[in-house]
């Protein structure tokens, strides 16, 4: 049986890179070079930035059918090679199965080529450009962010600078209404040199100045490991707002529990997201808590197949002995709500009250 009336992963990537000949040569000049993995998530991410992406929507496509996902919000990594071309392409040969989000892939590869400066106002003059073709439903993965602060290049920006940075693309968004993501969790193999990965809490300063505006923790704090501290954060901050919201795909059953028993939370603050596409893999250890849980192996290095992460996250979400309307939120209802997705039918997802902004935001 299906498990929702209509079920959108909200966090895929349907891009991939094809860094094994790179990987090859880097283990080879290390005296390894198994062609069955065993490479350094290091030089992968090394790799992704430089590398052009492939559309792998063959296999994404595949895995829609095989486990009843209706629909995918589609975006580009924040920091790795992939665009926005590919994307736009895609829902425009799919349009009932595929939805865009958007992130200045273009400013970032100037910069990164050395052609420009980086700084916030040109990423956000590019994210204007975006969403005002109406090709796109909102602004992620994560808020822009200099590469060469992700390549190590430059120092990571204070609390103070890099909240004044995510309040330009906050403005973004407000003005053309869409949802824009902030990121939490942190991968295990390679560095994600975002300040605000790690703390969740500062959200609460940019809920507070744009509560017009959807803001919605890319992963829930949980990107890899067993660690509960960063999606507690994110539900403090959840509960603290009504319009902030949590991806959940990652999510092992005990914390679906954390945000549904929380009365400021609840089913309609939470989002199914998965990251569809990473080269994360589901890490089993029986008899322990979490007995299972996406996580990047450093010491077995990088996977080389296409995780399942769909059929580990229904089997997650299929543990939860809750209302099927609630359920239904999860799984696609509060998607269709947040990102305007058309759906033939009305009145078929438990209404949720709007967000309303303060007087003075501007808001209409």
């Amino acid at each position: 049986m299906k498990m929702g009336r209509f079920i959108v992963d909200t966090h895929v990537h349907s891009q991939r890179i094809a860094a094994g000949a790179t990987l090859r040569q880097k283990s080879g000049a290390a005296g390894g070079g198994d062609a069955s993995g065993g490479y350094k998530y290091t030089d992968l991410a090394e790799a992704l930035r430089v590398l052009e992406p492939y559309d792998n929507s063959e296999r994404l496509m595949y895995d829609m059918q095989a486990y009843d996902v209706d629909m995918c919000i589609i975006r580009p990594s924040m920091s790795l090679g992939m665009n926005n071309e590919l994307n736009v392409q895609l829902v425009d040969r799919y349009p009932d199965k595929f939805a865009a989000l958007c992130n200045p892939r273009g400013t970032f590869a100037k910069v990164m080529r050395g052609e420009m400066e980086w700084t916030i106002d040109a990423a956000c003059r590019e994210l204007d450009d975006l969403l005002r073709t109406k090709k796109f439903v909102g602004i992620g993965e994560g808020m822009p962010i200099d590469p060469m602060v992700l390549e190590g290049k430059k120092p990571q920006p204070s609390r103070e600078e890099r909240i004044a940075q995510m309040s330009v693309a906050m403005d973004v968004a407000r003005e053309h209404k869409v949802p824009i993501y902030f990121h939490t969790g942190h991968t295990m193999g390679y560095v994600l040199r975002m300040p605000e990965t790690l703390q969740p809490l500062w959200a609460h300063e940019l809920a507070d100045n744009y509560p017009d505006v959807p803001l919605i923790f890319d992963h829930g704090g949980i990107q890899g490991g067993w660690w509960e501290h960063f999606t507690d954060q994110c539900l403090h901050v959840a509960g603290a707002h009504d319009n902030v919201y949590l991806e959940c795909g990652y999510w092992w059953t005990e914390l679906y529990d954390k945000a549904l028993n929380d009365p400021n939370v609840g089913a309609e603050k939470l989002l199914w997201g998965t990251d569809w596409g990473a080269s994360i893999p589901i890490y089993g250890q029986r008899g322990r808590h979490p007995a299972t849980y996406p996580v990047q192996l450093r010491k077995q290095g990088v996977v080389t197949h296409q995780v399942d992460c769909w059929g580990w996250s229904l089997k997650q979400v299929s543990r939860l002995d809750i209302p099927q309307d609630d359920l239904n939120l999860i799984l696609g209802g509060n998607a269709v709500r947040l990102f305007k997705l058309k759906f033939p039918l009305t009145r078929m997802f438990k209404p949720v009250p709007a967000v309303k902004s303060r007087p003075g935001t501007g808001c209409c």
